[in-house]
């Protein structure tokens, strides 16, 4: 398959880490690939780490594993967000389980191990979460990239090269994915990587007493 033919996701929540998410993006859709953002909203911003906005073009809920060709888990503390969503979880195991490339780099191998997929599998990871992956049954490897079948992971930002070098090796061997179509994507795409102010990483109890938060980000005001 050529690029230009590729459909690909990659996932948002907030505390993602800035270079993972937008990296990809920008870089495959320099090469003509329709890249989608994808989150479990598209009425809110998240907030990256340092606080640059993403939006997302489609929910979760709009979109089914057999529209992409892959699926691509930035790093950062967004992992930990992703995998208490059970549709994404749900997503990237299905995705999986279809034999979509599955890339996952930094921390996303938290959501790798919700989803077990790298069970028996060879992956990389950054090193803080090596147990979590080893524990969730994988073969750690310590190199910028590894790839095993159709599940690519990769360890830091540094090794963002190696790792959209592999994806792209992956899509080249691969058919289009033949699933349903996605909407046409919109002429300004949400995810734009335009900064017009900081978004602001926010907490709120999940209820009335609730000792239980969850986050949320606010833009701040234009400079």
């Amino acid at each position: 398959m050529e690029l230009a033919e590729a459909t690909i996701a990659v996932l948002a929540e907030n505390q993602y880490q800035e270079l993972e998410l937008w990296y990809p993006v920008l870089r495959f859709r320099e090469e003509g690939a329709d890249v989608r953002v994808v989150a479990p909203a598209t009425d809110q911003v998240y907030a990256s780490k340092l606080g640059y906005p993403a939006r997302a073009d489609l929910s979760v809920s709009e979109v089914e594993a057999g529209q992409f060709d892959a699926i691509i888990v930035p790093g950062g503390f967004s992992p930990e967000y992703l995998r208490r969503d059970p549709r994404i979880v749900d997503l990237v195991r299905k995705a999986d389980e279809l034999g979509v490339i599955v890339a996952a780099i930094c921390h996303a191998g938290w959501l790798l191990a919700s989803a077990g997929i790298i069970s028996g599998r060879q992956a990389t990871c950054v090193p803080v979460i090596k147990d979590d992956v080893i524990n969730a049954g994988a073969k750690y490897v310590d190199q910028p990239v590894v790839r095993d079948g159709n599940v690519i992971t990769s360890r830091l930002p540094g090794d963002l090269p190696e790792f959209c070098a592999e994806i792209k090796r992956a899509l080249l061997e691969r058919s289009p994915s033949g699933g349903p179509g996605l909407p046409a994507p919109a002429d300004s795409p949400a995810s734009t990587a335009a900064l017009p102010a900081p978004a602001i990483l926010k907490n709120r109890a999940a209820g009335p007493g609730s000792a239980n938060y969850r986050a949320y980000a606010v833009m701040s005001e234009p400079r």
